[in-house]
């Protein structure tokens, strides 16, 4: 066999191979969209102190996995304890306050009742001498009246002297015990007067110690927050992992000044990856969420993770970008734009636990699946 045929032979092999793979891949590129704009990401939780002071001690190093709730910071806290302090001695004193207008509350109430008490016998007695009265004045009238009629008697000589004198004498003593009568019933109603008027400033005496005691009780109230804020402030000393992580990008040392709101390092969560991959907005036409994803990570070459479309941005990202682009002004050049898409990993894959969020992965979405 001379070379040509050979060489007919050898390019007749490699044009069928070529066009093999180039039907195969047209064929993978009819039924995958791909990009390799694409990235793994992951929630990556601040470490922010709630309250300032000076670091005591750092319970972390740099990498170090930790659970959530674990120490990674101690803040000195001399000040907020003598703030604890200070909250609950004025709670007491508030509280004391309080214990003191009970007891007047007590004995005011104590009088009130003592001075009803003498306003009921006052009023016994003023009935008491009503009718004391109302007697003394029918025997007044009676006595009058067998004085008048001793008296036409005696003009006519029909009775003896002695009878007259003594209807003279009975006459007088119903007056004077009239007279008497009337005077212990002045005397009933001024005493009560004089109690009604003691038991009305007892009233007054207190409702103006009720209201201390309300006034006290919202001192209470208040010193009693003050003392929740004092500890929790306090219990802002312990800083603690917001999750389960890694704890990367340390910046504290011993013996600094944080501020509250001040990030001292960030804690990558590894429970919850995801890929954002961003599609140009012309493949989008046939991808919809539940679509199988193969994933190929560049740091693993050789090695996939496989997930599903999860869901799409809400806008493109130049829209979410500090400048966006304004196209109603200026000349006017059409950009292919691109959208974020939410890729979920299958956690089942051995190279889940390796990756970390900002690894550079390429993505290929299968439209069929």
């Amino acid at each position: 066999m001379d070379k040509k045929t050979v060489f007919r032979i050898v390019g007749v092999i490699v044009l069928a191979v070529a066009l093999f793979f180039g039907y195969s891949e047209f064929r993978y590129l009819q039924r995958h969209e791909t990009t390799d704009d694409a990235q793994i990401d992951g929630d990556v939780n601040p470490v922010i102190p709630k309250a300032g002071g000076y670091v005591k001690a750092i319970r972390f190093k740099d990498n170090q996995f930790v659970k959530e709730g674990d120490t990674l910071v101690v803040l000195d806290d001399a000040d907020y304890r003598i703030r604890v302090a200070q909250a609950e001695s004025a709670l007491q004193s508030a509280m004391a306050a309080a214990g003191v207008s009970r007891s007047q509350v007590n004995v005011a109430s104590a009088t009130v009742q003592s001075a009803q008490a003498s306003v009921q016998t006052a009023r016994d007695q003023v009935a008491t001498a009503q009718a004391n009265v109302a007697a003394a004045q029918a025997r007044a009238r009676r006595a009058n009246q067998d004085f008048e009629r001793y008296s036409r008697l005696l003009a006519e000589k029909t009775v003896p002297q002695q009878q007259f004198d003594a209807a003279q004498a009975e006459r007088d003593a119903a007056q004077a015990q009239l007279l008497a009568a009337q005077a212990q019933l002045r005397t009933a109603q001024s005493q009560v007067n004089a109690v009604g008027t003691q038991t009305a400033v007892s009233s007054s005496q207190r409702r103006a110690t009720e209201g201390q005691i309300t006034v006290a009780q919202a001192t209470i109230k208040q010193r009693q927050a003050d003392l929740d804020m004092a500890k929790l402030q306090l219990s802002y000393t312990i800083v603690r992992a917001p999750a389960s992580g890694v704890v990367s990008k340390r910046a504290v040392q011993i013996g600094q000044l944080v501020q509250a709101g001040q990030a001292v390092c960030s804690v990558v969560g590894n429970s919850n990856l995801w890929v954002t991959a961003n599609f140009k907005e012309t493949q989008l036409h046939q991808m919809q969420p539940g679509q199988a994803v193969d994933i190929d990570v560049d740091a693993f070459e050789g090695d996939k993770l496989v997930g599903h479309v999860g869901s799409f941005a809400g806008a493109t990202g130049a829209k979410f970008s500090l400048l966006p682009p304004d196209n109603a002004t200026g000349n006017y050049v059409k950009v292919v734009q691109r959208v974020p898409v939410r890729i979920e990993l299958d956690k089942n894959s051995p190279l889940y636990a390796k990756v970390r969020p900002g690894m550079s992965v390429s993505v290929a979405v299968d439209l069929q699946k």
